[in-house]
């Protein structure tokens, strides 16, 4: 009778990816604690449009923390808010002027709007917040990408690009 080794698998060798580094978003304003409200139950930072044609990544955001880089633990005591993620188109593969953006659709258009419009997204920033009124004085915000995927024709040196950011608070 003859008998069947069973082959074992090999195990597969995980290679190590090299992640392009990105510049890091320092605020060019700082934001004075006097203007915001002395109580409130919710701050949000708003990231207003921004631009998700090219890299995906994950842009951690940290409140009163400027030295901040791809190194720093995402902890409160490191002033971490949260995080917000981009699933990039990784760039344009089309024809000339495939990729560019109808700046006017009419208002009776039924078609949706162009899918590379700026988004807008939201990082709930209660904790950070508070903790940086607390010490007084005002307010930075530093935003480091990590740069998850991207192609050729991806720009990773700027990944992060938008309009501005808002400092939303509630009652």
């Amino acid at each position: 009778m003859a008998t069947k080794a069973k082959a074992s698998p090999k195990k597969a060798a995980k290679k190590a990816v090299n992640y392009p580094a990105s510049s890091i978003y320092q605020g060019p304003r700082k934001i004075d604690v006097k203007q915001l409200p002395a109580e409130f139950s919710r701050a949000d930072i708003e990231f207003i449009g921004i631009d998700h044609s090219g890299a995906s990544y994950e842009a951690r955001v940290f409140v009163n923390n400027p030295k901040a880089n791809a190194d720093t633990a995402p902890t409160d005591a490191n002033g971490y808010a949260g995080s917000y993620h981009i699933f990039g188109h990784g760039g344009c593969f089309g024809d000339v002027g495939h990729c560019d953006i109808q700046k006017v659709q009419d208002a009776f258009d039924p078609r949706p709007s162009h899918p590379l419009e700026p988004i807008r997204k939201v990082v709930i920033a209660t904790d950070a917040i508070k903790q940086a009124a607390a010490q007084g004085g005002e307010i930075t915000i530093t935003v480091v990408p990590l740069i998850r995927s991207w192609t050729e024709k991806s720009e990773v040196k700027n990944v992060m690009k938008f309009d501005h950011i808002n400092v939303v608070t509630y009652d």
